[in-house]
């Protein structure tokens, strides 16, 4: 079953970088905003499933940006869910220009977690029927993001009010905020053309997250963010750099 939502949104003065185009992170809360809004919609948001006491988790994201976007430029945004595997929810996302161009996609796995217990739980399977008909930005599944051996400390980031998002854990955009700054100079030479994530675990406030990242050999680099009170793996993410 074909289904999808498109919203159109203008690249504003917050959303930019220092080239004036669209933050890869800007971008990432457009993709939020419209899983919340297209969910809702199906009658599987955030005040559907509350509920039940439970809420949804994104666990991997997948995005590929051919063009950023620039400063007041008009952009389309769609949207669609695609089945189950396992436990996991799939859903895909486009971004396409005015003149049709298609500047990025991005393909995402969603949990749904028990509030009381924080385990995932198995979603509905009415969300099976979209499997069928939808378009995949990706031929490839998500998987597990392997690092390579050579990963050394960066950092260290105190989680503060400003990570958290509407349950209580770190939103899953400051995460990947976390890492393009860890990036350094590199992330401002060349513009990110792929980024992927792996949320491992949940973090929350006044915890301490210890980065660790790889040499930018390749122009890809890897990260780890681990808490620093039981070394528990948070998060695992790899972005690469466009060549020019």
């Amino acid at each position: 079953m074909k289904e999808s939502l498109a919203r159109r949104f203008t690249v504003s003065s917050f959303d930019l970088d220092p080239r004036s185009e669209a933050r890869l992170t800007s971008l990432a809360a457009f993709f939020q905003e419209m899983a919340y809004q297209h969910a809702s919609r199906l009658g599987f948001g955030y005040h559907d499933l509350m509920k039940e006491q439970t809420f949804w988790v994104l666990s991997r994201m997948k995005i590929r940006i051919l063009r950023y976007p620039a400063w007041d430029e008009e952009i389309l945004v769609e949207t669609w869910p695609c089945g189950l595997d396992g436990l996991f929810a799939m859903r895909d996302f486009r971004i396409t220009s005015d003149k049709q161009e298609v500047l990025g996609m991005a393909t995402t796995s969603w949990l749904v977690v028990d509030g009381r217990t924080r385990r995932p739980v198995r979603p509905s399977e009415a969300l099976e029927k979209f499997r069928e008909g939808q378009d995949r930005p990706f031929e490839e599944k998500l998987q597990k993001i392997d690092l390579p051996p050579d990963m050394v400390a960066v950092g260290l980031h105190r989680i503060v009010y400003s990570d958290l998002d509407v349950v209580g854990h770190v939103n899953n955009v400051k995460y990947m905020e976390w890492c393009i700054d860890a990036a350094g100079q590199p992330a401002l030479d060349r513009r990110i053309g792929r980024f992927e994530i792996n949320f491992m675990h949940e973090s929350h406030f006044g915890e301490e997250i210890s980065i660790t990242a790889s040499a930018a050999r390749s122009k890809e680099i890897y990260f780890l963010g681990r808490r620093t009170g039981d070394d528990r793996e948070i998060f695992r993410a790899h972005l690469a750099l466009d060549p020019s």
